[in-house]
This record gives structure tokens, C-alpha cells and sequence, in this order.
């Protein structure tokens, strides 16, 4: 059963909260910006470089949270920087995700023993990429893409006692839960009704029910934005899927590539 932290916990968990730094180490111009675009989108910061020496390079002064190579690089390939990123004692415990358009069955295996944090064909589904970024990043990671936005919503529903029905902004959105700002969030623990509109409100929007997991009202400091997380309680399969194609849709927009 999941366990909802308390908001002490929530609020101490966002001020430690830190954009995890990802090398993205990729001679090919095409793949490494794309894949250097997704990330940004789901709220990465990227540091794209061409060769294993550059990467070695920028390691030598700063630590990345994880590092993604392609296997076939000018010089050095992924592989060699792999295992020597892994018998440096001062990187060593740098996550290495490999991130290869190559289909030889044999590089798996390799990189494994070799100690990869993650193995991926390119190119990956996002949610895929996601997936793997989290599992080598974070302590608790995501499983759902958690995608950063700016979309309207109203909290309340007309007619119910009690309700004061308001606009307000999301601003990170997943199939799960969502990221509302306000100055005016939520008490801990209350179910509310929402209506979330994808893109304008003349398409009649969403309607969910959601248990707030934190909330706060900026005056404290410590956090960027006033507001509060929801997780949903109610929400039918076909919204679910809405939700789901339209972070898709947004990771990928202006990306002319095939994901598989």
C-alpha cells in the first residue's frame, strides 16, 4: 500500500529537491539533440558532449547525476568509457546508462558486467527513458512521466455547499497526480473535484478527484511556487489516456523522429 509522506516530510523533501545534471555523451548530431530535447522537457538539466574524451573532460571538474553514452563514439567508444569511468574511484559511483542505436545482442551483456546503471535502444519510447533516468537518480523514482506545463483548472464544482469554485494553474502534470499553483492551496489530506482543460476550456475538460499531498503557501520560503500536489482518486481510463497522449505529444513536438 502506498504511504503518503506528512507534510513535514513533503515540504523537507521539495527545499532538498535538486534538477539532477545529465551528460549526454553522443557523436551524432541528430540523436544527441533529440535525446538532449526530451530530457529538458522532463525537467533535466543536460550537458551534451560528442566524444568519451569530452566527456572524461567535464567529469574532471563537475560530477553529472547520471551519464548517457552511445555505444559507437569517434575515438574512445561507450564501452571503454564505461569501465573507466567505473575504475576511477572518484566517478566510479556515477550512474552509466547506455543509450545505443546498435542492436548487437552482445552489448548488453558486456555492459552489464561492466556495471551500466541501464540499457536502451535509441530511440526509446520516453516513457522508457524516463524510467530509466529516475531508477538510476532518485531513491524514490517515478515510474509516469511528470511533465512541466502551464494548463488551467478549476478546483471545485458548482453547486456543491462549500465549494468555492476557482481558475488556477498547473503547472506539472502526469497520469497520476499534478502540480497545482495557487496562493490558496488545499488543507493535507482533502479530496476535491478538479476540471482540467489540456488545451482550451471550449473542449469541456476533465473531470477528476484528487487528494492533496502537500500544500503550502510560499510564506515560508524554501520552495519556487504556492501551491499544491494532487494525487487522483477518481479518473476514468479514457481521461487517463488523454493525459498520457498529451505529455506525449508535448515531449515530442517538433521532433521529427519515429519512436518505436
Amino acid at each position: 500500500m502506498e504511504q503518503t509522506k506528512t507534510p513535514n516530510a513533503q515540504k523537507k523533501q521539495m527545499k532538498e529537491r535538486i534538477k539532477p545534471l545529465i551528460l549526454v555523451v553522443d557523436g551524432n548530431t541528430v540523436s544527441q539533440f533529440t535525446t538532449s530535447v526530451i530530457l529538458q522537457r522532463l525537467d533535466y538539466h543536460v550537458f551534451p558532449v560528442k566524444t568519451a574524451e569530452d566527456a572524461l573532460s567535464v567529469i574532471a571538474v563537475a560530477t553529472p547525476h547520471v551519464i548517457l553514452t552511445e555505444i559507437n563514439l569517434a575515438q574512445t567508444d561507450g564501452i571503454d568509457l564505461l569501465k573507466k569511468i567505473k575504475k576511477d574511484k572518484r566517478t566510479k559511483d556515477i550512474p552509466v546508462i547506455i543509450y545505443t542505436i546498435s542492436k548487437d545482442p552482445a552489448y548488453r551483456q558486456i555492459c552489464a558486467q561492466a556495471g551500466c546503471a541501464g540499457y536502451l535502444l535509441y530511440p526509446a519510447d520516453p516513457d522508457e527513458l524516463y524510467e530509466a533516468v529516475q531508477n538510476a537518480t532518485e531513491a524514490t523514482p517515478r515510474h509516469f512521466v511528470r511533465l512541466t506545463t502551464l494548463l488551467e483548472v478549476i478546483v471545485g464544482v458548482e453547486g456543491i455547499p462549500g465549494h468555492v469554485v476557482r481558475k488556477e494553474k498547473i503547472t506539472a502534470l502526469s497520469v497520476n497526480g499534478m502540480y497545482v499553483n495557487t496562493m490558496k492551496p488545499l488543507p493535507f489530506g482533502t479530496v476535491f473535484p478538479f476540471t482540467i482543460f489540456l488545451r482550451n476550456t471550449a473542449d469541456g475538460g476533465i473531470y477528476v478527484e484528487g487528494k492533496i499531498l502537500y500544500s503550502h503557501d510560499g510564506r515560508r520560503g524554501g520552495v519556487k511556487q504556492p501551491g499544491m500536489g494532487v494525487r487522483f482518486t477518481l479518473i476514468r481510463p479514457e481521461d487517463r489516456y488523454l493525459i498520457q497522449s498529451y505529455i506525449r505529444e508535448k515531449l515530442m513536438e517538433g521532433i521529427a523522429i519515429a519512436i518505436h
